[in-house]
């Protein structure tokens, strides 16, 4: 019997030995930077930062001389592809880039800095855990050395410097065990505003967790120090409850977290956010809504709800649901940053696009009031919008998701309004009004639409004359502003030869979508949950030459 112990101990440490070598050389494949490609500027311009580029998270890609034009897009293709090592998945951290470097995070825990015209890396840092939020770049204090601020899977907001990718400081932002942050910091004026989320909502598909006790919230950080200034929750502290039929104590209210960055509105000192779902009953007035608060001490200012009596969790979707709440609801987040948008009538109006299907738009000016809303999509638990809208002169386009497959095993909420067909694809509104401009619908690219991913759940980015978009099976988009025809695609659900040599592999485009830089055109392709295909890498495109 002891001799069939120390086999398998033996056995066992032979994996574990195999593995951190394989783990060492998948490393090492990347091509480090040689000779003047090694030599980079870490105050280089900066052409793409943040989630939404800009405080207001328009996705708009400022105007200048080297940006693509509309003759370029049917001339782009693939410049090169960085395969992310270590087995990933998922690829999902949207990068920043410079002028001369592409900062980006991994799903196993690195960030890479890459030579923005070969994709050979500068350096590469480990930050212990998945890298689950776009990079933003910037000073902590004005003169100041460049740093990389960003969120990661295990609930921590981290600062590394962009020239050499060391550690400044790593901070907690919750004690609660199953904080995480999927929302982009945002920095402005020397501070750090982070959201916090939570993988929380998942847990109660354990029948014997006792759900639920996490509080979404934002948190302001000092940028050059890491130390906390204030942070406002979004729903008052739990409390024990009833039991569920094992007897498992129940707490509420909880969840209401904060998927999606924050909107800076200097001009008003305010701050804006959307919430999600209550993870447990009682349902309380902060979820499913739009927030506002002062920029200087976290103070709510206003808050807005939109869909009243939201308490859902992973349980719901389990036969039994031995912890989804009584008459649970539909799990309809504010997943998608709110964008301030200036309107062609002179009025700035903060539009919110919901899972639900529904786009709001809300007065800034008095207390969200509502100035409009629109049905987009039939909406629902992976319907309507998800991670981001973009915005440019007054009209704001929004991508459409309206998962179209189900799950297997899984029963997933009712959509918001089941009467209504299934809606993906991609739409203009006027700011000022809420009025349609246009709308194309997705294009299912095989005979049985119930069988295709072709929404568009990932964020996108608007240029004078283009709309970016990627689809969750896949497609890389390109459509017209002005009346939203398809001008290119391209798949990226296929195999890439990458710049270390090897083999890597495309997927579903979901969370962070498209961004162009200069005249690149950036996305990651790979997105493992949700029955979507997975995949590894970075891929830039360019106009090829006449």
């Amino acid at each position: 019997m002891k001799s069939r112990y120390k086999l398998l101990l033996m056995a066992l440490a032979f994996a574990s030995v195999g593995a951190i070598a394989y783990a060492w050389v998948d490393l090492q494949a990347a091509p480090v930077c040689q000779g003047e490609e090694a030599q980079f500027d870490p105050q280089a311009p900066i052409l793409a930062n943040g989630w939404g580029f800009d405080a207001a998270n328009t996705r708009a890609v400022p105007i200048s001389a080297e940006t693509l034009g509309t003759a370029d897009i049917p001339r782009l293709k693939l410049q090169w592809a960085f395969r992310f090592p270590l087995l990933s998945n998922k690829a999902r951290s949207q990068p920043a880039v410079t002028a001369d470097t592409i900062y980006v995070g991994s799903q196993r825990g690195w960030i890479f800095a890459l030579g923005r015209q070969s994709g050979c890396v500068r350096w590469k840092s480990f930050v212990g855990a998945e890298v689950r939020t776009a990079i933003t770049l910037g000073e902590a204090r004005p003169g100041g050395e460049r740093r990389l601020f960003f969120g990661d899977f295990f609930g921590h907001a981290q600062a590394l410097d962009a020239a050499t990718g060391k550690r400044i400081w790593k901070v907690p932002v919750d004690t609660h065990r199953a904080a995480t942050v999927t929302g982009t910091p945002v920095l402005h004026e020397g501070r750090l505003y982070v959201p916090v989320s939570s993988y929380e909502v998942a847990l109660p598909a354990l029948p014997f967790y006792r759900c639920c006790t996490f509080r979404g919230s934002v948190l302001a950080l000092d940028a050059a120090s890491g130390e906390r200034l204030w942070q406002t929750y979004t729903t008052e502290v739990p409390q024990p409850r009833d039991r569920n039929a094992l007897f498992m104590r129940r707490w509420g209210p909880s969840g209401a977290p904060i998927w999606s960055a924050p909107t800076i509105d200097a001009a008003r000192g305010r701050l804006y956010v959307g919430t999600g779902e209550n993870y447990s009953q009682p349902t309380n007035a902060w979820s499913d809504a739009i927030l506002a608060l002062d920029l200087a001490d976290g103070r709510m200012v206003w808050s807005r709800q939109l869909t009243p009596n939201d308490a859902w969790n992973m349980s719901c979707v389990l036969p039994g649901g031995i912890n989804c709440p009584k008459n649970a609801g539909k799990d309809l987040d504010f997943g998608a940053s709110p964008v301030l948008v200036a309107g062609t009538d002179g009025r700035e109006v903060l539009v919110a696009g919901q899972k639900s299907g529904m786009v709001y738009g809300l007065d800034p000016d008095h207390e969200g009031a509502l100035r409009w809303q629109r049905r987009l999509g039939r909406g629902g638990a992976l319907g309507g919008v998800h991670w981001g809208m973009a915005a440019r002169g007054g009209v704001v386009f929004v991508p459409i998701s309206d998962y179209l497959k189900p799950i297997p095993g899984l029963k997933t909420p009712q959509p918001e309004d089941p009467s209504l067909p299934k809606m993906p694809g991609l739409h203009a509104l006027d700011a000022a009004s809420g009025a349609l401009l246009w709308s194309t619908p997705a294009q299912a690219p095989c005979a049985d639409p119930e069988q295709c991913y072709p929404g568009l759940s990932a964020a996108i980015t608007a240029l004078p004359g283009a709309i970016f978009a990627a689809t969750l099976d896949g497609r890389l988009q390109a459509y017209d502003p002005a009346n939203g025809r398809l001008q290119w695609e391209t798949p990226t659900a296929q195999a890439f030869r990458a710049v270390d040599g090897r083999m890597a592999k495309g997927g579903a485009v979901d969370s962070g979508g498209p961004i162009v830089a200069g005249r690149q055109v950036i996305v990651n392709s790979g997105y493992g949950l949700f029955s979507q295909a997975p995949g590894n890498v970075l891929l830039v495109y360019t106009p090829a030459e006449h």
